[in-house]
């Protein structure tokens, strides 16, 4: 490198300095105009709401029965949610029903349930006092995708997808989603929640299995046309067949601070199209095609601590998903990702990580862990884990390896780089067979102590004067939605 720049980096629970060369592109989403009467547009949303009756007609119609409010579980922001529910709330008590037959339900997926005190921590007083009187008949509830009475059988979609839902969406008189419309590390737009967030771990196979997640239609961010969206789309059709009834939708879109910069009320399909207009106009940044990538990590990602390999390679292969027009690394380039990754692994939150990690050490790629979902799908004292000690899923793991095998064929190497070793007094306690280098070679990356040592791996295979772009606080920033010159 000849001229350098210092750009600011997400790097566990700080901040650090890291430079690169002068010309590297740093893509920033301008701040999105916030909605100057938040709670004025989410009342207007609801009284003209697309494709769908204004809620207080609904209400009334649903009056005597069972009313859910769902909502994106609490890895998304909660202001929107402690916003939006007070205001669903009012439109519900006025249409006369009471709050004793209004339900909050979690859309979890294949996450962890959430105990008491984090609904409390995220609601606030008021809502969360208002659901959970005294004694244990809360109403405040999460979704279990092992629960075989809280299942139901739905069919299968035009697609061929297995449908095996929550069986509140057909028991509710009245069910709205409470959900959140921005850049997926998926790619494309978030939407539809109620596909992710309310499946079964046999209906999850369906989105999240290596046939789509894998698939080329799939590993891009044209929410358009890829075929993950079009498997959601499929299932929200048959789910809705099956009830015989639409969900309601209440989407917000996000500004700075996780405030509101616009919210949509209807039904799914119909709300996507304006939805996605809105997030494309607020989201999209053009960048060149770059043969280094290089993205911060914080010590919290979307599925807990970034010690964890597997939860570090996701950190750093997911946002490379998210191009439109071309790939936003070429073939064979280089992504590199700050991250402390120790290796080390909770095993009371991520009960069967370390053992499908174990399994991929011995697989030629993440296609070849297909084999053992059947029985990480039935797996009882894993399962018991999951229900009752608040863990992730047993098939969990599964997906943050399917998503992550883009960008590991892809690219020449994917590098953690910050990785410390056990020596360094900083790094937990190494439980035998962890260790921050060889539990990131375990998942099919390359460790790197810092990230000076990192760009001279990435130089040796891309030349001395790459196209670099960096998004130094991906996950800690609104995201960008990268079109590819």
């Amino acid at each position: 490198m000849t001229k350098n720049k210092e750009i600011t980096a997400d790097y566990w629970d700080k901040k650090i300095q890291i430079s690169v060369p002068e010309n590297t592109v740093v893509p920033v989403v301008p701040p999105p105009p916030l909605l100057k009467e938040p709670e004025v547009a989410v009342k207007k949303a609801l009284e003209n709401p697309i494709g769908a009756p204004p809620l207080f007609e609904l209400a009334k119609k649903a009056k005597g029965g069972k009313i859910v409010i769902a909502h994106d579980d609490l890895t998304r922001p909660a202001p929107p949610r402690r916003l939006m529910i007070p205001i669903i709330l009012d439109i519900l008590n006025k249409a006369g029903i009471k709050d004793e037959d209004i339900f909050l339900l979690s859309a979890n997926g294949n996450h962890c349930k959430w105990p008491d005190t984090s609904f409390h921590t995220y609601f606030g007083e008021e809502i969360y006092h208002r659901f959970r009187p005294l004694g244990s008949a809360s109403r405040l509830l999460n979704h279990d995708c092992h629960d075989p009475q809280g299942l139901k059988y739905m069919g299968v979609s035009e697609l061929g997808d297995y449908v095996e839902y929550n069986s509140l969406l057909e028991e509710a008189a009245l069910f709205i989603y409470c959900g959140t419309v921005l850049p997926s590390n998926w790619g494309g737009m978030t939407g539809t929640g109620v596909i992710i967030g309310f499946a079964s771990s046999r209906s999850m196979v369906s989105t999240h299995g290596a046939p789509v997640v894998c698939h080329e239609e799939s590993c891009h961010g044209d929410h358009r046309t890829m075929l993950y969206r079009k498997h959601k789309e499929a299932i929200m059709k048959q789910i809705e067949k099956a009830i015989g009834k639409r969900v309601f939708y209440v989407d917000a879109v996000l500004g700075a601070g996780a405030q509101l910069a616009g919210v949509f009320a209807g039904y799914s399909p119909e709300i996507n199209e304006p939805t996605w207009q809105l997030t494309e106009k607020l989201y999209t940044v053009e960048v060149p095609q770059a043969d280094i990538f290089i993205v911060g990590v914080p010590r919290v990602g979307l599925y807990g601590e970034t010690s964890n390999p597997l939860i570090s390679l996701a950190a750093a292969c997911t946002p490379p998903r998210m191009w439109l027009n071309k790939p936003i690394l070429r073939e064979g380039g280089v992504v590199i990702a700050l991250t402390r990754c120790t290796g080390h692994i909770d095993d009371n939150a991520h009960a069967s990580y370390r053992e499908v990690i174990n399994l991929f050490k011995n697989c030629h790629s993440s296609h070849e862990l297909q084999k053992y979902e059947e029985e990480f799908l039935y797996r009882e004292d894993l399962i018991f884990k999951y229900r009752h000690r608040y863990s992730y899923a047993p098939i969990h793991p599964f997906w943050l390896f399917y998503e992550s095998q883009y960008i590991l064929e892809c690219a020449s190497k994917v590098i953690l780089a910050g990785v410390p070793t056990s020596e360094i007094h900083l790094a937990p306690p190494q439980i035998e067979g962890e260790g921050g280098p060889g539990g990131v070679r375990d998942v099919g990356a390359v460790p790197a102590s810092s990230f000076e040592e990192a760009w001279k791996m990435a130089e040796k295979i891309v030349g001395k004067n790459p196209t670099v772009v960096a998004c130094p606080q991906f996950w800690t920033t609104v995201r960008p939605h990268l079109f590819v010159k």
